[in-house]
């Protein structure tokens, strides 16, 4: 079994200490539970969670990946939603494996 270090830097938001510890692919369930609620974005099938260095968060979303190509604007809308929502109770967890260091 591999070892990973997992870190988060306190320093990059300032409500840290109030939040919750997700990796990235919760977070993208997360995200397309709250789109799958709107009929009009079944067409979206991912979701990527990359690290961002923000004041409220050290996460965004950074794709949208929607069937034919074109993600709806409310799709988009919703998303932004979505995340600002869920950035309020979770931090991105970040791992490091050991030859990284």
């Amino acid at each position: 079994m591999r070892r990973r270090f997992v870190y988060r830097n306190l320093a990059m938001t300032k409500t840290s200490e109030n939040k919750t510890l997700k990796t990235a692919p919760e977070l993208e369930r997360y995200v397309l539970n709250e789109l799958r609620r709107c009929s009009a974005c079944n067409a979206i099938s991912a979701v990527t969670v990359s690290a961002a260095e923000r004041p409220d968060s050290n996460w965004y979303v950074s794709h949208i990946n929607a069937a034919g190509g074109a993600v709806p604007a409310v799709c988009a809308e919703l998303c932004d939603d979505a995340v600002a929502r869920l950035r309020e109770r979770f931090d991105l967890v970040i791992e490091i494996e050991p030859e990284e260091l």
